[in-house]
């Protein structure tokens, strides 16, 4: 049980930490694009393909690697790596882009795509990496408690998105205007290295580690064809619902300024 919180108490701090990414990120792309609008719309595009596409991989590998939390602790020191890395890489990206030949010699649509790749070179493996922290976190919760999954995924959701709405909050408002960018970042990185690190020795539950053919035989067995009707609603649901982000998004720029 007290793994069991220890879990939930974690995945609220990985939203903090990974909705203060999406926030500043939105910051630095505004200054690549010169466009606070497009920077939103195209980091949010980003960081949901990453969400997905880290998703999808996590879920192709959860049936070969024993206990998921060691793949879990090694994503959150990944992101923090990548966080306390990233405001250099972007000033030297930037640097080098302005100063070579792509820009002085090819204005115009050719310009905006190299600078919309360049934006999704600098977000996407971290996106990626936060995407793969649900499935890995689900699935050692439901290993430890079995017989509460459906509870079990419910709170993790809850857990880690209402962590996300605290970070955005704090991002914005508190961090932003007492550290800089950069220093936010860094107070994300560092939350990914402390969860890490406090994840670690919970490694050696016992009941995290599962049988790989077991995993494959149960995963292979639950799966049929309804479930692509389910999949399908998800789709569309999340479709609607980023829609309506968007529209908000720019309804609220009239009200509360661009930014």
């Amino acid at each position: 049980m007290k793994t069991r919180s220890l879990l939930f108490t974690i995945f609220t701090l990985s939203g903090f930490s990974g909705l203060i990414y999406e926030s500043i990120w939105t910051h630095y792309i505004k200054l690549l694009l010169g466009h606070a609008a497009y920077a939103q719309t195209l980091v949010l595009s980003i960081f949901l393909a990453g969400l997905a596409s880290g998703s999808w991989l996590a879920s192709r590998s959860l049936t070969r690697i024993r206990n998921p939390l060691i793949g879990y602790i090694l994503v959150e020191l990944l992101l923090g790596v990548f966080g306390f890395s990233f405001h250099r890489v972007f000033d030297n990206s930037i640097e080098y882009f302005y100063s070579s030949s792509v820009v002085v010699d090819n204005p115009g649509p050719f310009l905006e795509a190299v600078k919309w790749s360049l934006a999704t070179i600098l977000i996407l493996p971290q996106a990626v990496l936060l995407g793969m922290t649900f499935p890995w976190m689900s699935t050692a919760l439901v290993r430890l408690a079995p017989d509460k999954a459906g509870s079990s995924i419910s709170l993790l959701y809850f857990t880690n998105s209402i962590g996300g709405a605290i970070g955005v909050l704090t991002s914005g408002f508190i961090l932003v205007g007492k550290v800089g960018l950069p220093g936010t970042l860094m107070v994300a990185a560092a939350i990914n290295i402390f969860i890490a690190l406090v994840l670690w020795p919970s490694r050696k539950n016992a009941l995290l580690v599962e049988s790989v053919q077991g995993a494959a035989r149960s995963s292979a067995s639950a799966w049929s064809g309804r479930n692509n009707m389910f999949l399908l609603i998800a789709a569309l649901t999340g479709l609607a619902s980023f829609f309506y982000e968007i529209a908000w998004i720019r309804m609220l720029s009239m009200v509360l300024s661009s930014a």
